[in-house]
């Protein structure tokens, strides 16, 4: 296989694809029009107001579209895009600018950039990934307003390999069933959306090969692994029958793992361990259980807060929460408070600059030093608690001080709704067991909960002092190490003794070679991105005698 260019990234979506190349570069949306005339003013605001209802629309109905097509994941990222649409912050600096002689047009797109760097700017992969959702609606309505739209793919013909710099939700909703073999993309995470409905719609993707597309361009073909985050361009005729193989050892195995989707995963000697999915949003819900998920180990709060510029009340938590709550039904919910510190900026809460915001003030050191932020929040999980089975996750807790503040203030709150006389639910109370200091003092902090949920990512950051996002410190970013797995151990054994479960919600949980040492030790959860859920049962399963 020698000769080839090849363009390493991330391994977005699973899967091999070799094809024909698909070159979409669309130009910069750019203003007609910088300014107005005063006398056009209102004229402006009406024609701003109509591209909002009508992008909705469009929005809404390709949600519908995407929802009666059986794939309600996709369907909950558009339905996220049109309450960005229509997100009254964003609607009031618009107008603030038209008022102010700046064309509509110029404003959207402005107002639209300001909101993604504030997302962009995000340690969180999760929440950063969302400044290229704003992008697209900003860039949807700017559209719009210039009377076209935005660049599409509908007009693909032959099934290819799409080579762009960023692939929106937008873009990849139009274009045509099959159409499309695989995505080689310059920018994205395995957060971004491009990744999540890569993955959703089986199609094989590799995101952030960043400026080596280039070099892949003018390639009349593209053979790429969205397992392993690689392409090749124009491959000889030696790679083509290596990706062809590899091909068809997918189908084979992909075909294996459909079996394990929705069974109960168990050890050969009959252990039950619970499955569950990492999620970010409501909208993710229905695609996780369509993964099997048995559960949310993982439901990150963060982005109720950070997708805004002001801070979500406590009826908007509670309807998000009781969504989720309701879409599980019996199944278990486990909802982390926020987790947000001086990397991401909150409305309202005066933070401070922090050199290392990772080991800042952030979690449960915020949220017990803001009541006003931390109560509404818990506020909210007790009221959604008698619609399915949640529970609630203190981060960063390193101490029994911190968790007995937490539990102070969530009792305070279940006794405030008694007063108010509201209808509220019992929540089981866990921490995550994220930093060294939660796993060596585990069985204080055991008596005290009822259940742990160990944070790979953080604690294998915290314990080896290898920032996680460090390319050069990649042998020190594994669950895997001597030192990450005497935390483990020793916070599985505080647990056996108090009684309670264990649970893993990092990268760790979802990494078949990590299931059976994390089992052995006595685990009995495991959460992960949902499409990780049938491999992990299928590692379960081979478990034991």
């Amino acid at each position: 296989m020698a000769g080839y260019v090849r363009l390493d990234g991330v391994a977005a979506s699973e899967g091999v694809a070799v094809g024909p190349v698909y070159v979409h570069l669309p130009g910069e949306l750019k203003p007609e029009r910088e300014t107005i005339s005063e006398g056009g003013v209102e004229e402006e605001l009406e024609r701003f107001r109509g591209a909002i209802a009508t992008v909705v629309e469009k929005l809404s109905a390709t949600a519908e579209e995407m929802r009666e097509g059986g794939s309600e994941g996709e369907a909950g990222i558009f339905e996220a895009h049109a309450e960005m649409a229509e997100d009254p912050e964003f609607h009031s600096e618009v107008e603030e600018r038209v008022r102010g002689l700046i064309s509509p047009e110029a404003a959207v797109l402005a107002v639209g950039e300001e909101f993604a760097a504030l997302f962009a700017d995000m340690e969180d992969e999760y929440l950063a990934a969302r400044a290229d959702d704003v992008r697209d609606v900003a860039s949807q309505i700017a559209a719009e307003l210039m009377g076209g739209k935005a660049a599409g793919l509908e007009a693909l013909a032959e099934p290819s390999v799409i080579l762009a710099l960023n692939l929106a939700p937008s873009d990849t909703a139009r274009i045509p069933k099959g159409m499309a073999l695989g995505f080689v993309v310059a920018e994205g995470s395995r957060t971004s959306h491009v990744s999540i409905m890569a993955r959703s719609f089986g199609i094989p993707a590799v995101v952030g090969v960043g400026a080596a597309l280039e070099d892949a361009l003018g390639a009349k073909t593209v053979a790429l692994d969205g397992t392993e985050g690689y392409a090749i361009a124009d491959p000889d005729a030696d790679a083509v029958s290596h990706f062809e193989q590899k091909q068809r050892d997918n189908a084979a195995e992909a075909a294996l793992l459909e079996e394990y989707k929705h069974v109960e995963a168990r050890t050969k000697d009959g252990r039950r361990i619970e499955v569950a999915a990492n999620i970010g949003s409501a909208e993710e819900a229905e695609g996780a259980l369509a993964w099997g998920a048995e559960g949310v180990g993982l439901f990150r709060t963060e982005f109720l807060f950070m997708k805004r510029t002001d801070l979500p009340s406590e009826e908007e938590q509670y309807e998000a929460y009781r969504e989720v709550a309701e879409a599980f039904g019996g199944k278990p919910v486990v909802v982390r408070t926020m987790d947000v510190g001086g990397d991401k900026d909150l409305p309202g809460v005066d933070q401070p600059e922090e050199e290392n915001p990772f080991l800042g003030w952030r979690g449960i050191r915020m949220c017990l030093d803001v009541p006003g932020l931390f109560k509404p929040q818990l506020r909210a999980l007790l009221r959604a608690a008698p619609y399915g089975r949640l529970k609630v996750m203190f981060p960063m807790v390193v101490d029994t001080v911190e968790l007995r503040g937490a539990k102070r203030i969530l009792e305070e709150c279940r006794q405030e709704l008694e007063r108010e006389g509201r209808e509220y639910g019992e929540l089981e109370v866990g921490i995550m067991v994220e930093t060294p200091a939660a796993a060596i003092r585990a069985s204080d902090l055991a008596s005290e909960v009822s259940f742990f949920s160990i944070g790979t990512n953080d604690l294998v950051q915290y314990t080896l002092a290898a920032d996680r996002g460090n390319e050069r410190l990649t042998r020190l970013q594994s669950a895997d190490h001597p030192a990450v797995l005497d935390l483990i151990g020793k916070t599985c054994e505080a647990a056996k003794e108090a009684g309670i479960w264990v649970g893993v919600c990092g990268e760790a949980a979802g990494e078949p070679e990590m299931v059976p040492k994390l089992v052995e030790f006595g685990v009995t959860e495991l959460s992960m991105s949902a499409p990780s859920i049938p491999r992990a049962k299928k590692a379960i399963s081979e478990i034991g005698e």
